[in-house]
């Protein structure tokens, strides 16, 4: 049974997907916040001249640049030829009132004013390679035509390089066309202004080829981003498709409704619910814990585990042990929720705890790997990883009583304290390994002493040991 994932998403992928348009919003943003710095900070602090009015319009033609970038790069907005033009176009009318709002907030006296340029040409590159230069080239042209319209000898200047036409001037007039805001008393030279257009030129064009290298290094980063996110589906498909295949029950819920999301062949088996699907059904009305609160602390929680849960599977009681461990699919946190039976473990472990017997288990190494409560009363100081030898050290010392011998089965007696025990030792064969694990019980059979048969027994059995 094939699990709905795409059902759990929180997030849809999007159809299209455009960096380069989000981070060209943001460089959009940040020009206007620089266009009001580079008025508001002279105005306010020097009294210069600003047509507050007029150049308002400006940055409210801005802002609804920034809008519509933001509208394009909305997933809805499929990806085309219009879309490419239509950033373009939006770019280069961006351009135009940058130089609108400069023309009525100082013009060719706030130059600092002209670093605001460089805002959209490094802006360009997340378009394409060419754009940083197509983007100089408008800013370095708005910038001349302002300039031009402000400074009447720089149109008698430009009109002497061209053959002193006169036809700029019958353009633009003899005078510049809006009034000039001005600081009191300031006059610049036209060389001055010359070379301030060069200047602005040369560092324009600058930023458009500092602007390529930057692009370079974006793109790169962007195709290993690509890579990157495309190497995390696939391994979400795959780590998902090992959910379904995983040889133990496993469950994959979501901790914010606690429903299961998708579970694996093993789990449906095991709840026997091959007629009811286990995707989309609480987790606590699939299956019946004894205690669902342990349960939905480890689901809502961190991760963690719970031994010895009591679990009830068409009217039987399992015993089993619960591991939580969250993981992400698909910009969703979910819980995977393993289940393991150890319904048989511990019924063997009950019974041998409440047998008269007093059981070890022991590798071939001679330490002890389990043993029972009877073996942790008879022996002090018993735990996993004693060694059995240091048992009966006292009695038999350098005797391996725990081994059979050539044979798999022995049983003999064995005085421990002031009490006679019954030992029966078992070879347990691995499969593939030469090594054997043995099995130890010890039963009590009488009590010691001077006039006890079982006495002379012990004797003879401990001298046979000896001799072994």
């Amino acid at each position: 049974m094939r699990p709905d994932l795409d059902s759990t998403r929180l997030i849809r992928r999007p159809v299209w997907e455009n960096p380069r348009v989000h981070l060209l919003d943001d460089v959009w943003l940040l020009t206007i916040v620089t266009i009001l710095v580079a008025t508001g900070v002279p105005w306010l602090a020097s009294g210069f001249e600003v047509d507050v009015g007029t150049a308002s319009w400006g940055l409210l033609a801005l802002g609804g640049i920034h809008i519509a970038f933001t509208s394009l790069a909305t997933p809805a907005r499929a990806q085309g030829r219009w879309h490419d033009r239509a950033i373009t176009a939006l770019n280069v009318v961006g351009v135009m009132l940058v130089g609108f709002i400069w023309q009525h907030v100082g013009a060719l006296q706030n130059p600092l004013f002209l670093m605001t340029f460089a805002l959209p040409v490094v802006g360009g590159i997340f378009l394409s390679r060419w754009h940083p230069y197509l983007i100089a080239a408008v800013s370095v042209l708005v910038v001349g035509v302002v300039a031009l319209d402000q400074a009447p000898e720089l149109r008698w200047y430009a009109s002497g390089l061209l053959g002193r036409d006169n036809w700029l001037t019958g353009l633009l007039g003899g005078q510049g066309t809006v009034p000039q805001p001005s600081f009191s008393g300031f006059y610049a030279p036209s060389n001055y202004l010359i070379v301030l257009l060069e200047v602005f030129t040369v560092g324009l064009f600058a930023c458009a080829v500092a602007a390529e290298y930057v692009g370079t290094i974006f793109e790169r980063l962007n195709a290993h981003s690509i890579l990157a996110r495309d190497e995390a589906e696939r391994g979400q498909e795959l780590w998902a498709r090992l959910i379904e295949q995983l040889p133990l029950p496993a469950l994959l819920i979501d901790p914010d409704t606690v429903r299961i999301v998708a579970s694996s062949d093993a789990a449906v088996s095991y709840v026997r619910g091959d007629d009811i699907a286990l995707e989309g059904r609480l987790l606590f009305d699939a299956l019946q814990f004894s205690y669902p609160d342990v349960v939905h602390e480890l689901i809502v929680g961190a991760d963690g585990d719970s031994s010895l849960t009591v679990l009830r599977i068409a009217e039987q009681l399992r015993i089993t042990q619960l591991k939580v461990l969250h993981v992400v699919h698909r910009a969703r946190r979910l819980a995977l929720l393993t289940i393991v039976d150890v319904t048989e473990v511990f019924c063997l472990r009950a019974a041998l705890d409440t047998s008269e017997y007093a059981a070890l288990v022991v590798n071939s190494g001679g330490r002890v790997l389990a043993f029972n409560k009877r073996s942790a009363g008879l022996f002090s100081g018993l735990e996993v990883g004693t060694d059995a030898a240091r048992l009966l050290a006292d009695s038999n010392p350098g005797v391996r009583w725990w081994e059979p011998g050539l044979a798999e089965r022995r049983k003999m007696h064995i005085e421990i304290g002031a009490r006679i025990y019954q030992v029966t030792t078992a070879a347990v064969a691995l499969a593939g390994e030469e090594e054997r694990l043995f099995t130890v019980s010890l039963l009590p059979v009488a009590k010691g002493g001077a006039s006890d048969p079982f006495a002379t027994i012990s004797t003879a059995v401990t001298t046979t040991l000896e001799q072994l």
